[in-house]
């Protein structure tokens, strides 16, 4: 047998996977963990006990779902929103908002079941929601108790010349190619200049040769229908806009009230067509209808100034219908580029994007200057719907088939007639909102348990997209569902598994660090968020907990000072007090106690109160949790190559700690506190050094914990090896 110490001061590779246990080879499997669990890998090496949560307050209603998203507009004003099923609530991050005692409240279009696929931008105290089945709605903040959430005022809304699907059935004389044929509505929705137009269903296609009622038109087939019907309400479109003349009564300014005169009957407003609302597209200039006089009379708003009162001549003019309605959908995701507000991925139009008019984020109408509004659709081999929208130097959507580039040509930015569309990887990404740490876009794969980080190479001058979770894939693995990133005081993204732990990603791509581990608690973690406070970022969290027999959930969220979970804290001047309240969220359950910075017998909570001991003057109390890390086995240089399988054993360790006040190491508790006179009752004094521990067997492995709630962090684990050969 011979002998060789082995150092391991590194656990940036933090929790490594099962699977990797015999790849001895990889360059990182020194540097890694067989269990990191509620420890946080450090990117200057080491692991340190992950913090404790504090109680902020119960959701709303603990039967349904919350989610959190952060509203961020500096540093010093940051909020976390608590969406739940059709309400929004409040907080800083000292707590929940109130008014006059109570939360403080807006009524929301979102149901429980639509919380997951809400999706946001913020621009000051402006915050854009998206959700493919509801209109675009903003948040705005007047005052920390006084904000609005209402569905976005559009100045000018996307249109596209799209037709009509008209309200009614529709039943064809005869189905097969052929001219002659007649098509019978069972409601008005014809007018005379429909002659020109055609009629689409399926793979059925006519053109209308005659006009005889408003319920009835000659066509010609020439792609046959499915059938000759009837044809069901909503499902055949009337293409195109009227074929007449059209005659604006006034060309400016922006927002005057204006008459649309047409030569023949084309305009229509009935419960089965109706042109209110719709764009009107004549002499370079934009109309939206607001009112109908008659089928040749409508009045419209300027929305875009006209060149010129010229009467249109037909197929010179357009009628525009929305794009965004409760047929084709809503935008699903969108974000703030380049002074635009981009949008992307309706239901109806899954892989196009909207860009507003530069520098006004509520105007989208179109032309072809630098400043006017866009609309771009991605071409690929697949229909896949815009996911999210990315902003780095660059625009990425990232669809459920792969991830592109878009920007403007020349290093210029995007115009509606300056852009690249550009493929760049194929991963395709899952609905979980991606995360920018540094210049990488942090986003999980379509099959929610793998993670990659989207970033620019110059070696390749393309896009890529490096698995950042391969190594410990198991912990990815159940799914990823929500994720944030704290920048401060260690760069973690924080991410909400399917079962309900906390995954962890320390990151740190100049320094090669990617380091995950495992945050449980006495309960589920359902969502996570993350806002600026001070010089650190605060994570926040709602977790399901078991309460005195009952399911609730509570809004927390994590502090480096607290070692214990939904913790409260109290102090008190004088000769101090045995009995602390304030504990009715945690009613009926065992606690843990740090009254003066010692750890006293745990507790059960009585009535909102626990009795402790002795008097203290500063406590806190929250639920139990353990950190512990597992080294993996030593790969010792060997003559023969590696020593994997050979005998081994670990006879002493000796375990380097900063600023520790406790430890076991193989389940032998270390002792931290220096005896002496008058000092049982104070708090052991922070430890910073090398703790020895000898006669370990024939373990491979050194399993280090923290078992009571108290500071710990781990830099190093030095082992005397003993391995035959």
């Amino acid at each position: 047998m011979a002998r060789v110490d082995y150092i391991q001061t590194n656990f940036t590779a933090g929790e490594i996977s099962p699977r990797l246990l015999g790849r001895v080879d990889v360059a990182r499997f020194k540097n890694g963990l067989k269990t990191c669990l509620n420890a946080i890998p450090q990117v200057h090496g080491g692991a340190k006990r992950a913090p404790g949560s504090r109680f902020a307050a119960e959701t709303k209603d603990s039967t349904k779902a919350a989610r959190l998203i952060p509203f961020i507009f500096n540093r010093s004003q940051a909020f976390v929103i608590e969406f739940g099923d059709l309400y929004v609530r409040f907080y800083t991050t000292t707590g929940q908002i109130l008014n006059t005692g109570t939360p403080v409240e807006v009524a929301s279009p979102y149901t429980e079941a639509q919380l997951d696929d809400i999706h946001y931008v913020q621009s000051a105290d402006t915050m854009f929601l998206f959700h493919p089945s509801h209109p675009v709605y903003r948040l705005v903040r007047y005052s920390n108790t006084v904000w609005k959430l209402s569905a976005v005022p559009w100045q000018v809304e996307p249109s596209e010349e799209k037709g009509d699907k008209p309200a009614t059935t529709l039943t064809l004389s005869a189905a097969s190619v052929g001219t002659g044929r007649t098509a019978t509505a069972a409601a008005a929705c014809f007018e005379a200049s429909d002659v020109g137009r055609q009629i689409t269903s399926g793979a059925g296609l006519a053109t209308i040769t005659a006009y005889t009622s408003t319920t009835v038109v000659t066509v010609t087939i020439v792609d046959a229908f499915a059938s000759a019907g009837p044809i069901a309400s909503q499902s055949w479109t009337l293409t195109e806009s009227p074929k007449t003349t059209l005659t604006p009564s006034a060309k400016d300014p922006e927002g005057a009230s204006i008459t649309l005169t047409a030569g023949a009957a084309a305009f229509k407003n009935s419960a089965q067509v109706t042109d209110i609302g719709k764009f009107v597209e004549i002499n370079d200039g934009l109309v939206e209808i607001t009112a109908f006089t008659s089928s040749t009379v409508v009045t419209g708003t300027i929305r875009t100034v006209l060149n010129s009162t010229t009467a249109a001549q037909s197929g010179g003019w357009a009628l525009r219908s929305k794009v965004w309605n409760a047929t084709d959908g809503y935008p699903r995701c969108g974000t703030l580029f380049e002074q635009r507000l981009i949008c992307a991925g309706s239901s109806g139009y899954p892989q196009t994007l909207w860009g507003s008019r530069t520098g006004e984020y509520y105007n989208f109408s179109e032309g072809v200057d630098d400043s006017d509004g866009f609309s771009f659709t991605i071409a690929s081999d697949q229909i896949n719907p815009i996911e999210h929208l990315a902003s780095t130097r660059i625009l990425l959507p990232m669809t459920y088939g792969g991830e592109f580039s878009m920007m403007g040509g020349n290093d210029s930015p995007i115009t509606p007639t300056n852009v690249q569309i550009r493929s760049q990887t194929a991963y395709g990404v899952a609905t979980t909102r991606p995360v920018r740490v540094a210049n990488e876009i942090i986003f999980v794969t379509r099959g929610g348990e793998r993670v990659r980080a989207l970033g620019y190479r110059a070696d390749i001058d393309s896009f890529n997209s490096p698995d950042v979770s391969v190594l410990s894939e198991h912990i990815p693995r159940g799914g990823i569902y929500e994720m944030a990133f704290a920048q401060e005081p260690d760069q973690v993204v924080w991410m909400v598994r399917g079962d309900g732990v906390l995954a962890t990603m320390s990151i740190d791509r100049d320094q090669d660090v990617i380091g995950w581990a495992r945050r449980t608690t006495d309960g589920l973690f359902e969502s996570v968020a993350s806002i600026p406070n001070g010089d650190e970022d605060q994570v926040w969290v709602v977790v399901k907990r078991t309460i005195d027999g009952s399911d609730v959930r509570y809004v927390e969220y994590f502090d480096s000072d607290l070692n214990t979970d939904s913790a409260v804290t109290g102090t008190i001047g004088g000769a101090g007090t045995d009995t602390w309240s304030g504990l009715d969220h945690l009613e009926g359950e065992t606690v843990d106690v740090v009254a003066d910075g010692v750890v006293m017998p745990q507790q059960i909570v009585t009535s909102g109160a626990i009795t402790i001991p002795r008097a203290a003057n500063a406590v806190e109390i929250g639920l139990h949790y353990e950190s512990e890390i597992e080294t993996l086995e030593p790969e010792v240089q060997a003559p023969n190559g590696t020593s994997a399988g050979a005998a081994m054993s670990i006879h002493e360790a000796t375990v380097r700690f900063y600023l520790t006040q406790g430890a076991t190491v193989q389940g032998e508790t270390l002792p931290f506190r220096q005896f002496g006179s008058g000092i049982l009752n104070a708090a052991v004094e922070p430890f910073t050094g090398d703790k020895k521990v000898s006669m370990l067997g024939d373990n491979k492995t050194i399993v280090i914990q923290q078992t009571q709630p108290l500071p710990w962090q781990v830099l190093a684990v030095i082992m005397k090896v003993s391995a035959n050969g």
